[in-house]
């Protein structure tokens, strides 16, 4: 190697790592396909070529791709539903007379139009009590709160020609110790002054038939054994018929109900797929025996265990509907042959 070459070498060696830097600064930056911790939730990432595409958590829901990044998703209510063909009227009860204002209470009583027409027949009125009302919603299960309206599913089945025009009336709770303590719930409830009251209200709109009052009693309703169905259940005004509807299932309240007026209807409906703790086989074991004890109904008047298991919806909620849905047509059907309402649940 001549010395020449050797003083070459330097300065070759200096060309090649700064032609290398040159290289550096204009080549494009890598991708990165880790997502920042700021990046907008469901935003896509791009995947390697080739990759498989990863499975879904069980559970969890998918999402619709925004139309662009960041951009917000319109939340659509879902359609109100259509008008009732009736009118709802409201009364209150304060229950100064007898001392006690934990039994106020806020009363709405609906007329369908069928009934209205004729305000002088009397019609069947369905009273119902709500279980616990904790966050205190005015007309629960009746316009009020988001689990369902008594009023619609009664007038359905009145539309559809498979029961009797009726009333239909609930108080709803205001009392904030018994409305959020099923045991303590509609304490000493009076359905007598119940029923005086919703007919004082009702005065020249429509005419109560106390000989076929049905009291619907759904959750903590029925878990007082000294308030609201076992009361009313023993009322002056003997109630035609008692639905008893995935309550507490309490054995006390089994054999009262075993022993109930001979011409009242007594219908006992559960399920089980929610609220399963409760005591299922020693409630129907007492009632069936207490049975054998008790002063036989009347001919035609039913004893009845509905042990429901719901496929839609909320279960424990899905009842009423199921139950009002199933029962109401055999109890009071319209004249002539009766035609039972799809038997949806909710």
């Amino acid at each position: 190697m001549t010395s020449s070459t050797r003083r070459a070498l330097p300065s070759r060696a200096s060309a090649l790592v700064a032609l290398a830097a040159l290289i550096v600064s204009v080549a494009p930056a890598q991708t990165s396909f880790a997502a920042p911790a700021h990046a907008a939730k469901g935003a896509k990432q791009p995947a390697a070529k080739g990759a498989k595409k990863s499975a879904k958590k069980p559970g969890t829901k998918a999402r619709a791709d925004s139309a662009a990044p960041g951009a917000e998703r319109k939340k659509t209510k879902p359609a109100p539903p259509p008008p009732l063909d009736g009118a709802s009227y409201e009364y209150a009860y304060d229950g100064a007379d007898v001392g006690h204002k934990d039994r106020a209470w806020l009363g709405r009583a609906f007329v369908h139009s069928s009934i209205a027409t004729v305000p002088e027949k009397p019609a069947p009125i369905l009273v119902f009590l709500h279980g616990m009302n904790t966050e205190l919603i005015k007309y629960r299960w009746m316009g009020g709160g988001q689990e369902g309206d008594v009023r619609r599913i009664v007038a359905e089945l009145m539309e559809a020609g498979s029961v009797t025009p009726m009333i239909v009336a609930a108080p709803s709770t205001i009392d904030p110790v018994t409305a959020s303590n099923a045991v303590l719930l509609w304490p000493a409830f009076d359905l007598d002054a119940f029923l005086d009251r919703t007919s004082a209200r009702l005065a020249g709109l429509a005419t109560i038939d106390r000989s076929r009052v049905i009291v619907v009693g759904h959750s903590g309703a029925g878990c007082n054994i000294r308030g609201g169905l076992a009361t009313a259940l023993h009322a002056k005004s003997a109630p035609f018929a008692d639905l008893v509807i995935d309550t507490c299932m309490a054995t006390d309240f089994a054999k009262d109900l075993a022993h109930a007026p001979p011409a009242t209807n007594v219908i006992v409906s559960w399920q089980s797929i929610s609220w399963e703790d409760r005591l299922f086989d020693d409630f129907r074991h007492v009632f069936k025996r207490e049975l054998k004890k008790a002063t036989p109904p009347l001919e035609g008047v039913l004893r009845e265990l509905d042990y429901e298991q719901p496929t839609t919806g909320g279960p424990h909620d899905a009842m009423v509907g199921i139950t009002l849905r199933r029962w109401l047509p055999r109890l009071v059907p319209p004249p002539g042959p009766v035609k039972v309402a799809p038997a949806a649940d909710g």
